[in-house]
């Protein structure tokens, strides 16, 4: 009896210690998977943030003059936490520049700028002025995106490689701020050249502003904005007549696009010109405009494009590449007034890719005021602006290309002064 007992017991004290330390090996068992799984996580985690931190690949093609300008060319992210993704970009540019003759500008190709019946006299530029830093952010928050870019290169005034501020612009949903491309303008057709100035017709500005944007549906969008306020014109030192900056800008602007690579968009401009004159009088010119581009895409395969502006307007120089800050807003009429100077613009150009790391881009553009007959001869008449190159890309963050540049400017008396310009540029992103 006492046997049996001891028997039950013994047996029930195994059974109890082998059912313990099985919980206790189930137990570590879920400690051990639960541990594995954390750490998957976060070797996951560390795979993201080292992809983020790394430079990724870009596309191709990113390095297209509007891909460039207009900030799609991207960058490397250097922090993601918050909501906020901070990335930093750019690229770094050397300009090896030969003018045939006298330039009037000597880094970017300017034809309004051309000397009258200017000399055979060759000129040589090294320039590293296209150098350009970035440091953009996006943010999501209760409101919608926020984004913001700052953005500078060094192409300032005074002609030394000091940084200029090109954009300081924030956006959170539909409404933006601060400086950007005009509304009137449309970045998307610069063509794929290196020439820093860029077609002499194109409108192309950048302005202080606020903006507010609109979709309409999945293709089409209506933008309407507030720009810097000001005209352009040079008044006669003893005329009495001042320029005055006392209404802003209006810009409507409305795009459709047929597909991610084509477009077509129109943009009308409401542009006060205002002065005083001799007696302290104010008195406003209303300035306008209309401005009509697309992007055509040529060859989905190839990613070729045919990119086209056409401008009208009264009182609107300052808009347009080869004229502004020249004065040519308005014209002083005997000394006691202003009249708006009509302007006419056209351009087209064509880039063909001949193969993922090679493309050339041909086109041309004329610009063209309608002058007053009371204007000196020697002022602006028209001016005229071609280009083709062969550009190479050895891999997605380097272009290096040869591009030959024609430009020709005519006055009101029907003088003339023309230059060619043989540019070899060398661009490396980061």
């Amino acid at each position: 009896m006492i046997t049996q007992l001891f028997r039950r017991c013994y047996r029930s004290i195994i059974t109890v210690t082998y059912i313990l330390f099985y919980a206790q090996a189930v137990q570590a068992q879920n400690v051990n998977d639960s541990l594995i799984r954390r750490i998957d996580s976060l070797e996951a985690k560390m795979a993201r943030i080292e992809r983020r931190i790394g430079h990724p690949e870009p596309q191709r093609r990113t390095q297209t003059r509007s891909s460039l300008e207009s900030g799609r060319y991207g960058g490397f992210v250097v922090a993601d936490v918050f909501n906020t993704k901070l990335t930093i970009g750019g690229f770094v540019q050397g300009d090896f520049i030969y003018d045939i003759k006298q330039p009037g500008a000597k880094d970017a190709f300017t034809p309004s700028f051309i000397p009258i019946s200017n000399e055979d006299k060759g000129q040589l530029t090294f320039s590293p002025r296209q150098t350009r830093f970035t440091i953009a952010s996006a943010s999501e928050t209760r409101l919608g995106q926020l984004t913001t870019i700052l953005e500078l290169d060094l192409f300032n005034s005074n002609g030394t490689a000091v940084p200029r501020l090109r954009h300081a612009w924030g956006q959170l949903g539909k409404w933006g701020g601060g400086q950007y491309w005009s509304t009137f303008m449309d970045i998307d057709v610069f063509p794929n050249i290196l020439d820093y100035q860029g077609p002499n017709a194109m409108v192309l500005v950048r302005q202080v502003q606020l903006r507010f944007t609109q979709p309409l549906n999945k293709k089409s969008t209506l933008a309407l904005s507030v720009e810097n306020p000001g005209s352009d014109t040079r008044f006669p030192v003893d005329s009495g007549l001042n320029s005055r900056a006392l209404f802003p800008d209006v810009v409507a602007q409305y795009r459709y696009n047929f597909s991610s690579a084509s477009h077509i968009q129109l943009a009308g401009l409401f542009h006060p010109v205002t002065y005083d004159n001799y007696i302290r009088r104010e008195k406003t010119n209303i300035g306008w405009g209309f401005n009509l581009t697309g992007v055509v895409e040529v060859s989905a395969k190839a990613k070729d494009n045919v990119v086209c502006q056409a401008t009208y307007g009264q009182g609107i120089a300052r808009y347009f590449n080869d004229l502004g800050g020249q004065g040519y807003d308005a014209a002083t009429k005997n000394r006691t007034e202003a009249e708006n100077i009509p302007v006419l613009a056209l351009m087209g150009f064509y880039d063909h890719w001949w193969s993922d790391k090679l493309s050339t881009t041909i086109g041309y553009g004329y610009l063209k005021l309608d002058n007053k007959s009371y204007q000196p001869g020697i002022d602006f008449k028209s001016t005229q602006y071609g280009v083709v190159n062969l550009l190479y890309y050895p891999s997605a963050f380097v272009k290096v290309g040869i591009e030959y540049l024609y430009g020709k400017r005519i006055t009101i008396d029907n003088q003339y002064g023309d230059n060619s310009r043989l540019q070899f540029s060398t661009m490396y992103k980061f």
